[in-house]
């Protein structure tokens, strides 16, 4: 089938096995959304287009649209508690430690708190900030 022939709202396959969705037509383009990459892109009218089967979706395509971890701070995790605490400068590597264990319960259960301390400065550092340590070995964080 002709992607000119093809419906708005539906999902196809192309010729290589990538899934699309129409989006509208314009002038001699048709507007298809490519579900691994989320993107929008224009192919021509006179392309040619399978009818979705979830069988026949390239495998490249499948491992692309697999969900990637994010590296960002999850709610809960141990840096949640850590980060603020370092970045306020008022607590040593000891009262941050001891402030974890009565807050954090389950996630500090089993774990070298001091070391994880630790190991977020070192973190910090190597993207480029400064670790300040005060009179009375309180730690900040600094950009």
């Amino acid at each position: 089938m002709k992607a000119e022939e093809a419906k708005i709202g539906a999902r196809y396959l192309t010729k290589k096995g990538i899934p699309i969705t129409v989006i509208a037509f314009k002038d001699d383009r048709v507007i298809v959304r490519l579900e691994n990459l989320n993107k929008q892109i224009g192919i021509p009218k006179n392309s040619e287009l399978k009818p979705f089967n979830e069988k026949d979706i390239n495998g490249i395509v499948k491992y692309i649209k697999q969900d990637k971890p994010k590296k960002s701070v999850k709610e809960g995790c141990l840096a949640s508690f850590i980060d603020p605490m370092l970045f306020e400068g008022k607590y040593t590597v000891k009262e941050i430690a001891e402030a974890i264990i009565k807050e954090a319960g389950e996630y500090a259960k089993n774990k070298d708190i001091e070391a994880n301390i630790r190991a977020r400065m070192v973190t910090y550092k190597r993207k480029g900030y400064q670790i300040i340590k005060g009179e009375n070995k309180q730690v900040k964080v600094v950009k």
